[in-house]
């Protein structure tokens, strides 16, 4: 399959593009003038670095569609992007953005990571909240807003920065850093955020939304986006060759050795060579671990996707800390319809995105209607790629699952992921493996095929598949005609001892 660059940079030996088509790549050689770069992570006066040593994931930046000018229409009225704020929290980041109206009023349009919520301020300031900021749980608390229960869905402590900002924004940041409390509410599509950091607290009301409906014009292309969301970021630094004196340059923090461009020499900027190369073999090892490559293609569903990001997760029982089961989530992402999450366990594979609207729930505080499938704990074991929050070896999150089948259809799972700050819920539906075969190039599998036959793993079937089981049961005998002609198999006591396991 064909697959895309990753991370870009600059040499900084001779400013030739240097490409990496594997997140997890550490070391880069320049194919121009083969002076050798070392990614690592960091801090300088340019913030933190894109490629992270050790076993944590790297921050995807600035993956946006939007950018200040773009227009939509939101409830039959239209609006300009007009500034932007950037706001951090302890594992990642997201995207406010300032909305003007053309009938003067003003909103904000939330992105984080795959959803977008469109709110605006309410005049009435809320003088009571739930108790206070350290006292809403996630999941559990809840608030009575216009009549109906809201759910604490995300609770967070936040930064932002003059730096983070763009264009105009409607309040002073003269400091260097601000800090603020902020608690998320759902329910159904609606969306209600309270701004504890300030008294009376300040309210924002109003829905999540789609990118299709709020029909944007003037939006980055995918261009702009790949070349944005994928570049290492690292202050140029010089200094003169000690064996010839000729300048040499690299980015801080990016670099830990190169070649003298004039003499060849081979010159060290850090001392953590064998840290480094420690992580290096921490992030090939773990790279191995996944089926699919980062920086794939495939397309699903009719949408082409590039493979982004891959999580190993350890099912953690209660009963059992020595846990034996894993499973892997891969972050797929096009550029204008933005994420989804392609799950494997096993041989069998499922399409999950996060819902937009959330189920109505009964008063155990489960989807109504639908009936629980399973409830475990799932611990990362290896990140690699790049995710829209920073993945950490060791973090634990706790999962529902539900049947969805009386309010989404057959073979829909309902499932909601929870972390001490947030939860999400998202509906998943399986992928067959020939689907995954067609999208990314999975290697034939005789013994999938003969289950795919034996069983079908789409029960509206017609001639056209009926044909393609024949020819794979057909292959599947071929190639396994010697075996079966074996003098060996050929007695009853061989033909009784034949694995059978499909």
């Amino acid at each position: 399959m064909e697959k895309t660059p990753f991370f870009k940079t600059d040499c900084p030996s001779c400013g030739a593009p240097v490409e990496a088509y594997s997140a997890t790549a550490v070391t880069l050689v320049c194919g121009h003038c083969h002076s050798m770069l070392v990614a690592r992570s960091g801090k300088g006066r340019s913030g933190y670095f894109v490629a992270n040593s050790g076993r944590d994931s790297a921050l995807l930046e600035d993956f946006s569609p939007l950018q200040i000018g773009t227009r939509g229409v939101f409830d039959d009225r239209k609006f300009t992007l007009i500034g932007r704020l950037q706001v951090h929290y302890d594992v990642g980041a997201w995207n406010e953005w300032y909305v003007l109206f053309d009938d003067g009023q003003t909103g904000w349009l939330s992105e984080v990571g795959d959803l977008y919520a469109m709110t605006c301020l309410l005049a009435q300031k809320r003088r009571r909240g739930p108790k206070n900021f350290k006292s809403v749980k996630v999941g559990s608390s809840s608030l009575i807003f216009n009549g109906q229960t809201f759910i604490a869905s995300d609770v967070r402590t936040i930064h932002y920065r003059n730096t983070d900002a763009q264009g105009e924004l409607p309040f002073n940041l003269s400091g260097n850093q601000a800090t603020g409390e902020v608690c998320d509410w759902r329910r159904g599509n609606l969306f209600l955020t309270l701004d504890y950091s300030t008294f009376p607290m300040d309210s924002y009301f109003g829905r999540i939304v789609s990118l299709d409906s709020l029909k944007l014009e003037n939006k980055r292309s995918d261009d702009e986006i790949r070349e944005s969301a994928g570049r290492l970021k690292g202050e140029i630094l010089s200094e003169n060759c000690p064996h010839c004196g000729a300048p040499v340059h690299w980015p801080s923090g990016v670099t830990s050795f190169l070649l003298c461009q004039s003499c060849g020499s081979s010159l060290n900027t850090t001392k953590d060579t064998v840290a480094l190369m420690k992580a290096n073999a921490q992030r090939k090892e773990q790279e191995n671990l996944f089926t699919l490559s980062i920086g794939t293609k495939g397309r699903l569903n009719d949408t082409e996707y590039l493979i982004i990001g891959a999580v190993r997760f350890a099912e953690i029982s209660s009963y059992n800390q020595n846990q034996s089961e894993y499973w892997t989530e891969y972050l797929l992402y096009n550029t204008q319809q933005g994420f989804a999450w392609l799950i494997e366990s096993g041989k069998r594979w499922r399409l999950s995105e996060t819902l937009h609207t959330w189920p109505d729930f009964d008063s155990s505080g489960n989807p109504a209607g639908e009936m629980l499938i399973d409830h475990y704990r799932g611990r990362v074991e290896a990140a690699a790629g790049a995710f829209y929050w920073k993945v950490k070896q060791g973090d634990l999150l706790h999962y529902k699952e539900y049947s969805g089948k009386k309010s989404y259809g057959r073979n829909v799972i309902l499932c909601s992921e929870q972390s001490k700050d947030e939860i999400v819920w998202s509906k998943s539906i399986p992928v067959s493996y020939r689907q995954m075969r067609k999208a990314f190039g999975l290697s034939f599998d005789t013994k999938e095929m003969l289950s795919y036959w034996l069983k079908g793993e789409n029960r509206n079937v017609g001639s056209r598949d009926n044909v393609a089981r024949i020819i794979a049961m057909l292959i599947l005998i071929i190639v396994n005609l010697p075996a079966w002609l074996s003098p060996h198999l050929r007695s009853p006591v061989g033909i009784v001892g034949m694995d059978m396991d499909f």
